[in-house]
């Protein structure tokens, strides 16, 4: 998917919706931080972008679950989450990054 963007082939915002101690451990790269906390009081909805998907995730799909539905409930309908979330990337993709 990241490497979709890179070469122009689909545009979307990567967002962390996990708390800025756990983005200080480990972050997917080209992914901004708005925690969860943000999206369930409504203040990140005015950030998001209307002309680029929107992709979230979290530690392991939970956390980025909620906010989807939040998203989705203000009509952002193309939105996503990422099951098994920054855990999942760093299994699969980069094994080296720390996990916890």
């Amino acid at each position: 998917m990241l490497d979709e963007r890179e070469a122009g082939t689909r545009d979307f915002v990567l967002i962390d919706v996990r708390e800025e101690v756990e983005w200080e451990i480990v972050q997917i790269p080209g992914a901004i931080l708005i925690p969860k906390g943000q999206f369930l009081d409504g203040s990140a909805l005015a950030n998001l972008p209307t002309d680029k998907q929107i992709v979230l995730h979290c530690k392991v799909g939970g956390r980025s679950a909620e906010a989807l539905a939040v998203v989705h409930g203000a009509g952002f309908t193309d939105a996503i989450h990422v099951g098994g979330g920054i855990n999942a990337w760093v299994a699969q993709i980069e094994p080296d990054k720390p996990s916890y």
